[in-house]
């Protein structure tokens, strides 16, 4: 009788045993298995990037991926400057890539590469966005004002910069000091806000959007 006892004791506490190892075994792989999806894209900490920290140091990369519709040009009465690379009547896709470098809220680098060709196979021709650093600015611009200098909405999970680039096609400098607003979306969308008529509205007045496909925090 009591070694019966004994035995229906030592199976409980083996089931006990038993019960508490799976339940850890299956958080681990869990956790394996939130990291691994995160792997995919290289997301690391997706709960405190860019715009849920201070003095942000990170680099991101990502691809272009983008329609960028025709304008309406029968209102216009300006006339638009002649662009032997695109066709404004034409709707464009984009694609290619991207990278950023921050280091405590100052952007570092920033660089796109992307073809640009109509949806009917035409104009197909190729850009280069380099970023240009700026040496001084008013000491009393405010962060959002600020080159270079990157800024957060935590209210809508955003964070972005403005810059002013290089814009290169085929290779070779076409547009200098381009003004363009750069958004990092809920840490999923990338969006190039290129406005400025030094481009001669090549863009056709759209934002190039892309996704984020990695995010690596720096910890200093």
């Amino acid at each position: 009788m009591i070694l019966g006892r004994f035995w229906l004791v030592f199976l409980i506490i083996n089931f006990i045993t038993f019960i508490i190892g799976l339940e850890i075994f299956i958080l681990q792989s869990h956790n394996e298995f939130a990291t691994y999806v995160y792997g995919q894209t290289s997301v690391t900490n997706s709960s405190k990037q860019v715009d849920k920290s201070t003095n942000a140091s990170f680099n991101a990369e990502g691809t272009i991926n983008t329609i960028s519709f025709s304008q309406d040009t029968s209102n216009n009465s300006n006339t638009l400057v002649k662009d032997i690379n695109t066709n404004f009547s034409s709707n464009y896709l984009l694609g290619g890539k991207w990278r950023i470098d921050v280091l405590n809220d100052n952007v570092t680098y920033f660089k796109s590469n992307f073809t640009m060709i109509s949806t009917d196979g035409n104009n197909i021709h190729f850009h280069t966005i380099v970023y240009k650093p700026v040496t001084s600015q008013p000491i009393n611009l405010d962060t959002q004002n600020k080159l270079g200098i990157l800024f957060k909405n935590e209210n809508n999970n955003t964070s972005g910069f403005n810059c002013k680039v290089d814009v290169y096609t085929n290779g070779v400098l076409e547009w200098q000091d381009v003004p363009i607003i750069v958004s990092l979306i809920n840490e999923k969308v990338i969006m190039i806000d290129i406005k400025d008529k030094k481009t001669a509205e090549h863009f056709l007045k759209n934002p190039i959007y892309g996704l984020i496909n990695s995010v690596d925090l720096i910890h200093q």
